[in-house]
């Protein structure tokens, strides 16, 4: 199959990924964010779809999409700072429930803890 040609930029819109979230901090690294668990409707995953530069996605995440190609497979390391949930909580990727949420806040919120935050993420489409 391989990867497209046209590489993201910093100013991409409609990016559309399947992607897991974890927290690397334990020792079972907790997914705390996944399209998969994203489907209401019993019919697939609904991706998710962000526009880079708008403000909608953490920084640190929108980074490491940047360059990245259409089926491209990438892991992005976020750690704890400004390009992180510990300045920008309410930033997506967001969990999509409560339980996700209050993983991912055990950790944020607790200055004692490292916050480092991992994805596997998967390019599917972008304007």
């Amino acid at each position: 199959f391989g990867t497209g040609k046209k590489p993201v930029g910093a100013d991409s819109r409609n990016v559309s990924l399947q992607m897991s979230g974890r927290l690397i901090n334990t020792n079972a690294g907790i997914t705390f964010y996944n399209t998969k668990n994203n489907n209401p409707d019993g019919f697939g995953a609904i991706p998710l779809i962000v526009d880079l530069n708008k403000g909608e996605a953490l920084p640190g995440f929108e980074a490491g999409l940047v360059g990245m190609k259409k089926g491209g497979i990438r892991r992005i390391v976020v750690p704890p700072g400004d390009l992180s949930y510990n300045k920008y909580p309410t930033l997506e990727p967001k969990p999509i429930n409560s339980v996700d949420q209050r993983a991912l806040d055990s950790v944020v919120k607790n200055t004692s803890r490292d916050s480092t935050v991992m994805f596997d993420v998967k390019l599917e489409r972008f304007k």
